[in-house]
């Protein structure tokens, strides 16, 4: 049997060591200044002690923090918060700036929709378009004039930016779609050749209609490298046909970029293994001119000094 005197020791150093916890943990300069608000007693101290410790422990990895991804809070990407309810001392957890950041990039992100479209071009920004000459110049200008009046809800023109390889035709349509995206407007951009690949493949699965209505009705559309796809009837009159059509009645701002001018894609539109269909392809010409102004992108391939 333990003698009483080794007893009462052993509780006098239990009593220390709480005693040394609580005032740690009061003093901490946030405790402290919650404390000094709200005219906290011992008695509501000594009940929630342990909120009040888990408080010090939770702010002190919120400021160790560096992102949402390495949060190690208890409740991830929340930071504690104490208040007071019927006299006893709570805490709260509320979405800390890390996570309200992470939570506004995953919801801006759904404002694009994009379609086998490459990184660089997903990441683009007006503000990082290269300004060497003054066609690229008179380029950003529109595009940020088109944003605005896109926005404002403005009927407007889009743009068919045609040029050499590599001169940051894709790049520029990525950086108005995030132009808009900071804007909160819905945007699709899609890689057009392997869009049409896609498409085929929803006559097996049934998808078929839906990817296509997808694309008609999406705010804002952006064709990419119209006229590097294999062209057959059916993807001009049955695909590209029905979604300029649908936009054009509409007024739904469409952008394009290609390799070919105006006259140089008339002619492949015109082109298939019947032979040459003029009328056809005026037709397709026609709903293009009408969604959009023709812009020169020229200038050396910014892609081969990557």
């Amino acid at each position: 049997m333990k003698h009483m005197g080794s007893i009462l020791n052993a509780n006098s150093d239990i009593f220390k060591r709480i005693e040394s916890i609580k005032l740690e943990t009061i003093n901490e300069p946030e405790i402290k200044a919650f404390i000094e608000a709200n005219d906290v007693t011992d008695k509501m101290i000594d009940n929630d002690l342990t909120v009040l410790q888990e408080f010090k422990d939770s702010s002190k990895m919120c400021s160790e923090c560096e992102s949402f991804g390495q949060c190690k809070n208890f409740v991830p990407g929340h930071t504690p918060e104490l208040y007071i309810e019927n006299n006893r001392i709570k805490i709260r957890h509320l979405p800390c700036p890390s996570k309200l950041a992470y939570d506004e990039a995953q919801k801006m992100k759904q404002f694009i929709t994009a379609i086998h479209m490459p990184k660089d071009v997903l990441n683009a920004k007006l503000s990082n378009i290269h300004l060497d000459n003054k066609g690229r110049i008179d380029i950003v200008r529109q595009a940020n004039k088109v944003c605005i009046d896109i926005a404002k809800g403005n009927d407007t023109k889009g743009m068919y930016i045609h040029g050499p390889f590599g001169t940051g035709k894709s790049f520029i349509l990525g950086a108005i779609a995030n132009e808009l995206k900071e804007r909160y407007i819905y945007t699709t951009l899609l890689y057009f050749p392997e869009f049409i690949r896609e498409l085929k493949n929803g006559f097996k699965d049934g998808t078929y209609n839906e990817r296509l209505n997808r694309v008609k009705n999406t705010p804002v559309l952006m064709l990419d490298d119209i006229g590097a796809e294999d062209l057959t009837p059916w993807v001009r009159d049955e695909v590209l046909g029905p979604i300029l059509n649908h936009r054009m009645m509409n007024n739904m701002p469409t952008f394009f970029s290609s390799n070919f001018d105006f006259k140089e894609l008339s002619h492949h539109l015109s082109m298939t293994k019947q032979g040459s269909e003029l009328t056809k392809a005026r037709r397709i010409m026609e709903r293009i001119e009408t969604l959009s102004d023709a812009y020169m992108l020229d200038g050396k391939n910014y892609r081969r000094e990557k």
